[in-house]
């Protein structure tokens, strides 16, 4: 498998995308598959800052060590720079589209509810965001986020094993 290089984005970049960063990048080192993960907000909210205390807190309860991410804004670069674009809920899907100048860009695009389970399908529509809620919800978002991640990872691999890329 080449170095896949995946970009996870929300809206301030300060929960969930460094989140889904995090945990894919966990994932894949587990699984000893070659990846390359950053996350990026649509908003500029938080350019600069830390990611959330709290989602802090949640990672470093499920096992995850925090690596100094600091929030940054989606760009039109980075359909150049990734190969997979992972929005986090619908309107940072549609705000990246509007973004995107040609079919590959477009093509780039996904939905992590793409790699949900048919359970967390039937629960959640998009990856709820925590900010404005009670510190479950940082704990909730972490686990619907591993499960889809193993998810997100197989259909990679399985892609890679069609195509017969290394």
């Amino acid at each position: 498998m080449t170095h896949k290089r995946i970009l996870f984005v929300c809206l301030g970049n300060i929960c969930r995308s460094p989140a889904a960063q995090h945990i894919m990048e966990s994932t894949a080192v587990a699984a000893q598959i070659p990846l390359i993960c950053d996350s990026c907000g649509t908003a500029n909210y938080h350019v600069g800052r830390p990611s959330d205390s709290r989602m802090r807190a949640a990672l470093a309860r499920a096992g995850y060590e925090y690596n100094g991410h600091r929030g940054r804004q989606f760009t039109r670069r980075d359909f150049m720079n990734f190969d997979l674009i992972v929005a986090q809920d619908d309107h940072n899907y549609a705000d990246m589209l509007r973004l995107a100048q040609s079919d590959i860009d477009r093509s780039k695009l996904c939905k992590m509810r793409d790699f949900f389970s048919d359970e967390d399908r039937a629960r959640f529509s998009e990856v709820p965001d925590p900010y404005y809620g009670a510190e479950d919800g940082f704990d909730e978002v972490i686990a619907l986020l591993e499960r889809s991640s193993v998810r997100l990872l197989a259909q990679l691999c399985y892609a890679d094993a069609t195509t017969g890329e290394k």
